[in-house]
Protein backbone atom coordinates (compact mmCIF):
# COMPACT_ATOMS: atom_id res chain seq x y z
CA UNK A 1 0.00 0.00 0.00
CA UNK A 2 1.19 3.51 -0.82
CA UNK A 3 0.86 6.31 1.42
CA UNK A 4 0.89 10.01 0.65
CA UNK A 5 1.40 12.70 3.36
CA UNK A 6 0.41 16.06 3.25
CA UNK A 7 2.43 17.61 6.14
CA UNK A 8 1.38 20.47 7.29
CA UNK A 9 -1.68 21.58 5.81
CA UNK A 10 -1.81 25.19 6.92
CA UNK A 11 -4.81 26.67 4.81
CA UNK A 12 -6.78 26.33 8.39
CA UNK A 13 -6.94 27.56 11.88
CA UNK A 14 -3.74 25.47 13.35
CA UNK A 15 -2.02 22.66 11.52
CA UNK A 16 -2.78 19.74 10.30
CA UNK A 17 -2.05 16.64 8.62
CA UNK A 18 -3.81 14.33 5.23
CA UNK A 19 -2.58 10.85 5.12
CA UNK A 20 -4.05 8.98 2.07
CA UNK A 21 -3.28 5.38 1.49
CA UNK A 22 -3.46 3.76 -1.93
CA UNK A 23 -4.40 -0.07 -2.34
CA UNK A 24 -2.57 -1.88 -5.46
CA UNK A 25 -4.67 -0.31 -8.60
CA UNK A 26 -3.87 3.03 -7.26
CA UNK A 27 -7.36 3.73 -5.98
CA UNK A 28 -7.48 5.39 -2.46
CA UNK A 29 -8.16 2.94 0.20
CA UNK A 30 -8.43 5.42 3.10
CA UNK A 31 -7.64 8.91 3.68
CA UNK A 32 -7.40 10.54 7.55
CA UNK A 33 -7.36 14.12 8.33
CA UNK A 34 -5.61 14.60 11.50
CA UNK A 35 -5.84 18.27 13.45
CA UNK A 36 -3.93 17.73 16.66
CA UNK A 37 -5.09 21.54 17.91
CA UNK A 38 -8.21 22.04 20.18
CA UNK A 39 -8.98 25.74 19.78
CA UNK A 40 -12.37 25.32 21.86
CA UNK A 41 -12.43 29.46 21.73
CA UNK A 42 -16.34 28.70 20.84
CA UNK A 43 -16.45 27.39 24.13
CA UNK A 44 -15.12 30.05 26.66
CA UNK A 45 -17.11 33.00 24.54
CA UNK A 46 -20.32 31.43 25.42
CA UNK A 47 -22.32 33.30 28.15
CA UNK A 48 -20.02 36.53 27.34
CA UNK A 49 -21.85 39.72 26.30
CA UNK A 50 -22.27 39.86 22.69
CA UNK A 51 -19.96 43.25 22.47
CA UNK A 52 -16.66 41.55 23.85
CA UNK A 53 -16.41 39.29 20.46
CA UNK A 54 -14.91 41.98 18.12
CA UNK A 55 -12.54 42.35 20.86
CA UNK A 56 -12.03 38.67 21.90
CA UNK A 57 -11.76 36.62 18.77
CA UNK A 58 -9.71 38.37 16.70
CA UNK A 59 -7.13 38.15 19.05
CA UNK A 60 -7.47 34.11 19.09
CA UNK A 61 -8.45 33.75 15.04
CA UNK A 62 -5.71 35.95 12.94
CA UNK A 63 -8.43 35.48 9.44
CA UNK A 64 -11.27 36.98 10.81
CA UNK A 65 -10.80 40.85 11.29
CA UNK A 66 -12.35 43.03 13.44
CA UNK A 67 -14.36 44.79 10.60
CA UNK A 68 -16.21 41.76 10.13
CA UNK A 69 -17.10 40.62 13.25
CA UNK A 70 -18.40 44.53 13.61
CA UNK A 71 -20.49 44.19 10.21
CA UNK A 72 -21.89 40.65 11.16
CA UNK A 73 -22.15 41.88 14.91
CA UNK A 74 -24.50 45.04 13.37
CA UNK A 75 -26.67 43.02 11.10
CA UNK A 76 -27.54 40.49 13.69
CA UNK A 77 -28.46 43.66 16.24
CA UNK A 78 -30.42 44.40 13.48
CA UNK A 79 -32.04 41.28 13.00
CA UNK A 80 -33.12 40.79 16.98
CA UNK A 81 -34.46 44.24 17.18
CA UNK A 82 -36.86 43.57 13.99
CA UNK A 83 -37.45 40.08 15.57
CA UNK A 84 -38.54 41.80 18.61
CA UNK A 85 -40.51 44.30 17.69
CA UNK A 86 -42.47 42.04 15.64
CA UNK A 87 -43.72 39.98 18.76
CA UNK A 88 -44.57 43.10 20.51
Amino acid sequence: MKKITINPITRLEGHGKIEIFLNAEGDVANAYLQVPELRGFEKFCQGRPVEEMPRITPRICVYVPELIIWLQLKRRMRYIRLSQQQQQ
